[in-house]
């Protein structure tokens, strides 16, 4: 994907929460309190999802709540029952070194979309990628091209990324909601932004609520990268880990972990954590703002996002 690793789980696991709120509007209190806004990682492509179109192919758009991810309330007996959709924009960031000696910034600005029919949650994010430095997005990762170790600029719109994820077991007593995705990642852009080829992934993600304001969540997943002409990428596990906490239903805070195995030959598994907060400021309009911190060289050593998002 053209970002980095976690960002589509991230925004949304977190944008997703803003969108259980929603679905609150229209139910009593006590179910309110009862729904967990949690849907991670929707494609391992970029560890994402989550967040997530939040990135969250999360995250990122990206959320949900009770013992059900959001969109099923529990109410619903057809696919397209409770069905609801999110428009998000908004602008990411992060730099890092990667394992080099100098630094590659990434500025992103994307048009997420998400359509959640009942169980089925669909979603697709295009970005416009702004990068600064010798690295290439690669598998929703910065590397560098022992070919080139020059610091560029170059600007233009990044890959498509597309992902669709269907809620397969409800929470009940000690067995947690499971949900099975599956993404792509087309190759939309130029090569001197992305690598010009198709990715795939697969994931499972489960949600357990722990408390009546607490989930945790987690999710495993493998993807498969298109490799260039000039150098071999490998295929590997993707996995994270994290909890969201809603101590109102027009708010969310959480943290979370991700990894990612090693994308090239000589290069380490990239780590971040990310905390991140969602809030519902109306029925149709939410914020999402998150952080991200790299645990490793080869992860960006600082990033973060924004995203507005409108409901309806």
């Amino acid at each position: 994907m053209a970002r980095d690793f976690d960002r589509e789980w991230l925004i949304h696991s977190a944008n997703l929460s803003v969108i259980g709120s929603a679905a609150d509007n229209n139910t009593t209190e006590g179910s309110s309190m009862k729904r967990y806004c949690i849907l991670a990682l929707a494609s391992g492509l970029s560890l994402t999802g989550g967040p997530a179109l939040a990135d969250d192919l999360a995250a990122p758009t990206a959320g949900q709540q009770a013992s059900q991810p959001a969109g099923d309330s529990g109410r619903s007996t057809g696919l397209l029952a409770n069905s609801s959709f999110e428009f998000a924009t908004g602008a990411d960031y992060s730099i890092g070194r990667y394992g080099a000696t100098l630094d590659t910034s990434v500025w992103s600005i994307p048009l997420d979309a998400k359509a959640q029919l009942g169980r089925l949650r669909l979603q697709a994010s295009l970005p416009y990628e702004f990068i600064k430095g010798p690295g290439q997005l690669v598998g929703g990762v910065v590397i560098l091209n022992a070919r080139n170790n020059t610091v560029t600029s170059r600007s233009g719109v990044g890959d498509l990324n597309l992902s669709a994820a269907y809620l397969a077991v409800r929470e009940q007593g000690a067995l947690p909601s499971i949900e099975l995705a599956g993404g792509v990642k087309v190759p939309t852009a130029p090569t001197s932004i992305g690598t010009g080829k198709a990715d795939y992934a697969l994931s499972a993600n489960l949600y357990k609520s722990i408390a009546p304001k607490l989930t945790l969540l987690g999710s495993i997943g493998y993807s498969w990268l298109g490799s260039p002409a000039a150098y071999t990428l490998k295929n590997g596990v993707t996995a994270s880990g994290g909890f969201n906490f809603r101590p109102v239903s027009s708010q969310n805070y959480g943290v979370s972990v991700a990894y990612r195995d090693p994308v090239a030959i000589g290069l380490t598994g990239q780590a971040v954590v990310s905390p991140y907060a969602t809030f519902r400021f109306a029925r149709r309009l939410g914020l999402t703002l998150y952080g991200t911190a790299g645990l490793n060289s080869a992860s960006p050593r600082v990033g973060g996002g924004v995203r507005l998002s409108l409901f309806r």
